[in-house]
C-alpha cells in the first residue's frame, strides 16, 4: 500500500477517516521536533576548526537577516573568535531565540526564499506526513509557504499567471494574499479585481484611460456581439452575458470597496476572496488569450 492512501490500524469510519486527513493549521506537536530540526540544518553551515575538522556552525547572517525582516529580538550572537564548542553553543542560543518567537511557519518560510541550506522536499515531506494545511509553493519568483489547495486548480492558475502578460502578476499577488502565510481575504478580493482590470480594459476600453471594471461592464452592456469561441449556446446564456455575468459578480461582490464604510457584514470573507480568485483566473484568462470578443461591432 501506497504512502499516500495508508491510515493507522482502527481509522476505518468516514468519521475516523476524515478527522485523520482533516489538514492543520499552525505547528501540530506532532509536527515540532521534525520542523525545528530542518530549521536548525536551514540556518547552518560548516566550518573548518583550528585542526582540520569540519564542523558545522551558525550561518550569523541568515540569522541576523532573517531575525531583522521578521522582527525577532535577538542578542548578538556573533563570535570574536571561532571554536568547536563556541559555535555548537552559538546555533543552540540562535534556536532557543527561534522557537521562543513562537513563528515557525514564518520562519520556514524565509529560510525557504533565503537560506542555502534548508531543503524543500525535505519540509515539503514533513508537512505532508504531518497534515499541514501549507505546502511548499512560489510566491514571488521564491520558494515559500502556501495553503494547499487540490492539484490541479494550482496547476491550471500557476499556468495562467506564469502565461498572462495581461493581469498575470496582480492575480499571483491575490492568490498568495488568499493561500500565503500573511492572509488577507480583502487584499486578495481587490487584487483579483485589478487583475481583470489590466486584461480586460485593453479589450473592451483601450481608449479609456479612467477605465474600471464598473466601466468596463457599463460597455459591454452597451455593446453588442462579445461571445466566446463557442459553436452552440443555450438561448437563455449567450456566452457574452456569461462573461459580462461573471465580471459582475466580481464587481458587485466586492463590499469592503469603499473605505470608511461601516456596514456590518462588509468584511471579504474567505469564501468571496476564494470565488473572486477563481473567477479572476477564468476570466484573466479568457481576456488575455483573446477568447472574449465582438463579433460584428459596430
Amino acid at each position: 500500500m501506497s504512502e499516500e492512501v495508508w491510515r493507522p490500524l482502527g481509522v476505518e469510519s468516514p468519521e475516523e477517516v476524515a478527522r485523520y486527513d482533516a489538514l492543520h493549521d499552525g505547528v501540530p506537536p506532532w509536527m515540532e521536533a521534525a520542523l525545528w530540526n530542518w530549521v536548525k540544518v536551514a540556518i547552518s553551515r560548516m566550518f573548518t576548526d583550528s585542526y582540520g575538522t569540519r564542523r558545522p556552525g551558525l550561518d550569523i547572517e541568515i540569522f541576523e537577516q532573517m531575525c531583522q525582516r521578521l522582527h525577532i529580538a535577538a542578542p548578538d550572537l556573533r563570535m570574536k573568535v571561532w571554536d568547536g564548542e563556541s559555535s555548537e553553543h552559538q546555533r543552540r542560543e540562535a534556536m532557543m531565540v527561534l522557537r521562543a518567537a513562537d513563528c515557525a511557519l514564518q520562519i520556514a518560510d524565509y529560510l525557504l526564499a533565503f537560506g542555502k541550506n534548508g531543503g524543500a522536499d525535505e519540509l515539503q515531506a514533513i508537512l505532508e506526513r504531518s497534515g499541514s494545511a501549507y505546502r511548499v509553493g512560489r510566491r514571488a519568483q521564491k520558494p515559500g509557504l502556501l495553503r494547499r489547495v487540490p492539484e490541479s486548480v494550482q496547476a491550471a492558475a500557476d499556468a495562467i499567471m506564469d502565461r498572462s502578460e495581461r493581469g498575470g502578476t496582480r492575480l499571483a499577488e491575490a492568490w498568495e494574499k488568499l493561500y500565503g502565510l500573511d492572509r488577507d481575504f480583502s487584499g486578495a478580493y481587490s487584487l483579483a479585481i485589478k487583475a481583470v482590470e489590466d486584461a480586460c480594459i485593453p479589450v473592451v476600453s483601450p481608449n479609456n484611460g479612467r477605465a474600471t471594471l464598473g466601466t468596463v461592464i457599463r460597455d459591454m452592456r452597451g455593446q453588442p456581439g462579445w461571445s466566446l469561441p463557442m459553436k452552440r449556446a443555450p438561448e437563455y446564456a449567450p456566452p457574452g452575458h456569461v462573461v459580462v455575468g461573471m465580471l459582475q459578480v466580481l464587481w458587485t461582490g466586492q463590499l469592503d470597496r469603499h473605505g470608511g464604510a461601516e456596514v456590518e457584514g462588509t468584511e471579504v470573507s474567505e469564501d468571496e476572496a476564494r470565488v473572486a480568485v477563481d473567477l479572476a483566473v477564468i476570466l484573466v484568462d479568457w481576456f488575455s488569450g483573446g477568447l472574449v470578443t465582438r463579433v460584428n461591432p459596430d
